[in-house]
C-alpha cells in the first residue's frame, strides 16, 4: 500500500511539472475563486427561501439563468476569438462573478435573484475562453490530469464549508450569507486581476485574433455551424456531449435542491448541513488523487460507469432516507463524492479531447447552447417536484444518472468508430 501511494505521488508530481504556463497559473489561482464559491453554495437555495422565494421560484431562477447562458454561449466563440482568450476571461469573469456577488449580497426578493442570475450567466463566455486558455497549449494526454487537479483545487476549498455552518449558527442565515457574498466579491475580483498577470495568450488565440479581424459575423456563424457539423461526424464527440449534458442536468438539480431536502425534508438543523460538503470534499480528494488516475488507465467507459453508478446510488439513498438519519445521509454524501470526483473530470477531458483545437471555440460555443437548451427546464422541473415533496428532485437525479450509466456502455463502440480512419 505504501509503495502504491509513493508511486501515485511521484506520478502526480511529474504531471504537475509538465503542465504549461497557463495550466499552472489556472491551477494555482483556482482556490481563490473556489473558497468563496463553496462558502455560499451550500446555503444559496436556502438563502433564497429565507428571503421569501418559494421552491418553484428557486427553480425558475435556475432555469432563467440557464436560458440566459444559452444566449451568451452562442456568442462566446466569436467574442473569445475576437478579443483573445486572456482578455475575454478577465473582462467577463469580473462581470459575471464580481457583479453577481454584489447583487446576491444585497438581494431582497425574487426579482433580485433573477437579476443576479442574468449577470452571472455571462460566465458562459468565460467557460469557452477559460477552457481554451487552460488546455490549448497543453498536450492531449495531459488534459485529463488538468481536469483532475482543477477538481482537487475545488475539493480542497470545500473543506472551508463548515465555517459557513458555524457562522449561520452564530449570526443567522441571512446576515451570514450577505457577509459571505461581500467576501466573495473581494476575493474573486482580486484573483481575476492576479491571475491575469500570470497568463499569456495561447498560440491559437493569437492566430484567431489576427484572423477574426477581417471576418464578418455572418461568416462567423457559418464557420460555427461548419465546425460543429464536422465535430458531429465524430461518434466520440457525440458520446462525450451526451455525457456532459447528463452530468450538467444532474449537477443543476442536485446542487439546487439537496440542501432544501436536508433541511425541509429530512429535518436536519441549518447549521449542521455544512458537515456534508466537508465529508463530500474529503471523499472526493482521496478519489481524485488515488482512484481517478487508476480509472483513467482503464478507459473512459469504466470511469463513467463508476461515476454515474455512484451518483445513482447516492441520490436513491438520500431520496429514501428517514428523517435525521445521519448514517444514511453520510453514506449518500460519500457515494456522491465518489461520483462527482469521477464524472466531472472524466466528462470534461472526454469532451476536450474529442474537439479539434482549431475549431474549439466555435464548437464549444455551439455545444454550450445545446447543453443549456437541454438542461434549462430541469431546474424549473426540480422546483415543481420540490413543491410536491423535497425528496422528488433527488429521484429525478437518480433517473438522469441511470441514463448516464447506460451511456457508458456505448462509449467503447463510439471511441472505436472515431479511431477508424474515414474513407
Amino acid at each position: 500500500m505504501i509503495r502504491f501511494v509513493r508511486r501515485q505521488l511521484a506520478a502526480t508530481l511529474g504531471v504537475l511539472r509538465s503542465f504549461s504556463e497557463n495550466t499552472r497559473a489556472v491551477l494555482v489561482t483556482e482556490p481563490m475563486w473556489a473558497i468563496p464559491y463553496h462558502l455560499v453554495q451550500t446555503y444559496a437555495s436556502v438563502y433564497m427561501l429565507a428571503l421569501g422565494c418559494t421552491p418553484v421560484q428557486v427553480g425558475l431562477v435556475g432555469s432563467a439563468a440557464l436560458a440566459c447562458q444559452l444566449f451568451f454561449s452562442l456568442a462566446s466563440g466569436w467574442i473569445t476569438d475576437r478579443l483573445g482568450r486572456k482578455r475575454t476571461t478577465l473582462l467577463f469573469d469580473t462581470i459575471s462573478w464580481s457583479g453577481a456577488m454584489l447583487i446576491w449580497a444585497f438581494a431582497r426578493n425574487f426579482t433580485w435573484f433573477l437579476a443576479a442570475a442574468a449577470v452571472n450567466s455571462v460566465v458562459r463566455i468565460v467557460q469557452t475562453s477559460w477552457t481554451c486558455l487552460a488546455i490549448e497549449d497543453a498536450p492531449a494526454d495531459q488534459r485529463v490530469h488538468f481536469y483532475t487537479w482543477i477538481s482537487v483545487a475545488g475539493v480542497l476549498a470545500g473543506f472551508v464549508v463548515p465555517l459557513s455552518g458555524m457562522l449561520v449558527g452564530r449570526f443567522g442565515l441571512v446576515p451570514e450569507m450577505r457577509g459571505l457574498y461581500l467576501f466573495g466579491f473581494a476575493a474573486m475580483t482580486s484573483m481575476f486581476l492576479f491571475r491575469n498577470g500570470m497568463l499569456v495568450e495561447t498560440r491559437m488565440g493569437i492566430e484567431r485574433m489576427r484572423e477574426s479581424r477581417t471576418e464578418h459575423p455572418r461568416h462567423e456563424l457559418r464557420q460555427h455551424l461548419r465546425a460543429t457539423a464536422e465535430a458531429l461526424r465524430n461518434p466520440a464527440f457525440v458520446a462525450a456531449a451526451a455525457a456532459s449534458i447528463l452530468a450538467s442536468i444532474m449537477s443543476i438539480v442536485r446542487t439546487t435542491f439537496q440542501s432544501i431536502l436536508l433541511i425541509r425534508g429530512l429535518a436536519f438543523p441549518e447549521a449542521a448541513i455544512a458537515v456534508f460538503p466537508m465529508v463530500n470534499a474529503a471523499v472526493m480528494l482521496v478519489v481524485l488523487v488515488f482512484l481517478v488516475p487508476a480509472l483513467a488507465r482503464r478507459g473512459t467507459a469504466i470511469s463513467l460507469a463508476v461515476g454515474f453508478g455512484s451518483m445513482t446510488a447516492s441520490a436513491m439513498l438520500l431520496a429514501a432516507s428517514p428523517e435525521r438519519s445521519w448514517p444514511i445521509a453520510l453514506l449518500s454524501t460519500a457515494l456522491g463524492g465518489i461520483g462527482s470526483a469521477v464524472v466531472f473530470p472524466v466528462t470534461d477531458s472526454f469532451l476536450a479531447n474529442a474537439v479539434p483545437d482549431r475549431g474549439r471555440a466555435k464548437v464549444m460555443a455551439v455545444f454550450y447552447v445545446v447543453m443549456f437548451a437541454a438542461s434549462s427546464p430541469f431546474s424549473w422541473v426540480g422546483g415543481l417536484l420540490s413543491a410536491v415533496s423535497p425528496r422528488l428532485p433527488l429521484v429525478l437525479v437518480s433517473a438522469v444518472c441511470l441514463l448516464g450509466l447506460g451511456l457508458s456502455a456505448i462509449v467503447p463502440r463510439a471511441e472505436a468508430r472515431a479511431a477508424t480512419p474515414r474513407r
